[in-house]
């Protein structure tokens, strides 16, 4: 059981021993534990920089993302550094300030050392705000410094992907799992690609390994389960559908009764009705 976080902690010594263990709590995801240690700090010390960060990061992993910006803010004006502008620009987007939020991101890519987060978030925003070209650009220039930032070429796929650049998309996906071979993202998306290229078998294989990597993503499932639909293996596919409607959420069950009624192959359903027993 983790020690309790101290109630006042004194001298040099003590604060750093508080927000060592801030750190690590935020680093295990025990946010609300960073959380707790950080206020301790900060009550003693309400300018204390890097207890204001972790206190913001605390925040945004709790999704509060409103509360954030302001120790971030703070934070920032002494500690300048390409992670925490990444940060704070993550909180301003999601509260809907896009602009101090691009600002802030196109600060975080000029620091140094180079953050290849900052060009990520850079491009998933821009491509977000339809600027394609300049998302492209962005995490292209990423790579060239990060040409290892498998998410990088992950996000770059996906752009590709939805300007239906299929053999881009592929090849994207491919280098991100030369890089990190048990990636779900990149397994999910060159699976999209080759299914939208109607190679069901190879994408098939993707949507498994995405599935056993990452068992919550219902999409990757349900995609793995199109594609044995198209493959004419119904009844594996009946199989998948009824665990993947069985242990999520009301809105999965109308979406793989539209998947059985939808795919080219596979089994005719005379009467909708008749899919939906199979499914239960």
């Amino acid at each position: 059981m983790a020690n309790p976080p101290p109630n006042n902690p004194r001298g040099p010594a003590a604060v750093d021993a508080a927000l060592a263990r801030a750190k690590t709590a935020l680093d295990q995801g025990r946010a609300s534990e960073a959380e707790q240690l950080a206020r301790t700090v900060l009550a003693k010390d309400a300018r204390h920089a890097h207890a204001l960060r972790l206190l913001g990061g605390a925040l945004l992993l709790q999704e509060r993302h409103a509360e954030a910006i302001e120790p971030l803010e703070r934070a920032a004006k002494v500690l300048r550094e390409p992670g925490l502008d990444t940060q704070l620009a993550i909180a301003l987007r999601t509260v809907g300030r896009t602009d101090d939020a691009l600002s802030r991101l196109k600060r975080a890519i000029k620091r140094e050392p180079p953050y290849a987060f900052a060009f990520h978030e850079l491009g998933f925003l821009l491509n977000a705000l339809h600027r394609h070209d300049e998302a492209i650009a962005t995490i292209r220039r990423g790579i060239e410094i990060a040409p290892l930032a498998s998410n990088l070429w992950v996000l770059l796929g996906s752009i590709y992907h939805a300007r239906r650049d299929l053999q881009g998309a592929q090849a994207a996906f491919a280098r991100a799992l030369t890089i990190s071979p048990n990636l779900a993202s990149a397994h999910y998306g060159i699976g999209t690609a080759l299914m939208s290229q109607a190679a069901f078998a190879r994408a098939a294989e993707h949507f498994r390994i995405a599935s056993i990597n990452d068992p919550g993503d219902l999409q990757a499932r349900l995609k793995l389960a199109g594609c044995l639909l198209e493959t004419g293996q119904t009844d594996t596919a009946l199989a998948s559908l009824r665990t993947v409607v069985r242990g999520g959420p009301q809105e999965v069950y109308a979406m793989s009764l539209k998947l059985m009624l939808s795919t080219g192959r596979g089994r005719f359903w005379l009467r909708p009705s008749a899919a939906a027993r199979a499914l239960s």
